[in-house]
């Protein structure tokens, strides 16, 4: 962690989040504007998530912040695999989201009395299996296409200890250092720059990610402006 504090970071994700809800009506590049409409989704549901992070924080739940910034990070990365690989990529996500419902389908048509019709609806959707939705379909791969030392999956791999059922989560309300260790009610204080750190980066760089999927680019000077200020890269690598 960089010498950066908590407060500037907060004070950019704050400013990030203002911005974005006052950004223009978009205008897309691309003729198939699919991507488009993907990376619109999930760049707002970035901003909204570092929205509710901080509301949490707020309120004393800053423990219960860190399964949301599990979500940005995997949200963020996909959103920059999408800006590269523009409609083929958008493709994949729509491929994998249909070979995910053909599955529950077959499990809730075992388990469940569900109306045949809808059934045969999910089942009759035309998907194409595709190398992005296999790479879709397994983060990891996206990031190792995105950063090959794997420090950003890294990073979503030690948050997720955070967002399922782990020792790491269950640590958080022990006091081992007692003999036998106590039982917390509230968790441990923990690092107190990880939450802001984490939502200004992934705000950054999704922000940055659908700016570069729309004409002009219009958020770019202040994306970049907030980066050199709290001492972060502008954007995530291209995939080579």
């Amino acid at each position: 962690m960089s010498s950066v504090t908590a407060h500037q970071y907060r004070e950019a994700a704050e400013k990030l989040i203002a911005d974005y809800k006052t950004a223009r009506p978009i205008e897309t590049k691309q003729r198939r504007y699919r991507s488009v409409l993907l990376g619109h989704g999930w760049c707002t549901e970035v901003h909204r998530l570092a929205e509710a992070s901080l509301r949490l924080v707020d309120c004393g739940y800053r423990h219960e912040a860190l399964p949301l910034l599990r979500t940005m990070v995997e949200t963020t990365v996909s959103l920059h695999w999408l800006s590269q690989k523009g409609d083929a990529a958008a493709s994949g996500v729509f491929a994998e989201a249909g070979r995910a419902n053909r599955a529950a389908a077959d499990d809730m048509q075992r388990a469940f009395n569900v109306p045949q019709d809808l059934i045969d609806a999910i089942k009759g959707a035309e998907v194409e299996k595709t190398n992005e939705s296999e790479i879709f379909r397994r983060f990891q791969r996206q990031c190792d296409e995105i950063d090959p030392k794997r420090e950003i999956y890294s990073t979503y791999r030690y948050l997720c200890g955070y967002a399922h059922p782990s020792a790491v989560s269950a640590s958080a309300f022990i006091e081992w250092a007692t003999e036998p260790p106590s039982l917390r009610n509230g968790p441990k204080p923990g690092d107190s720059a990880v939450v802001e750190a984490t939502l200004a980066m992934c705000l950054l760089w999704a922000g940055r990610a659908f700016d570069e999927m729309i004409n002009g680019k219009p958020r770019k000077p202040l994306l970049r402006s907030v980066a050199r200020d709290i001492g972060l890269r502008p954007a995530l690598p291209l995939i080579r």
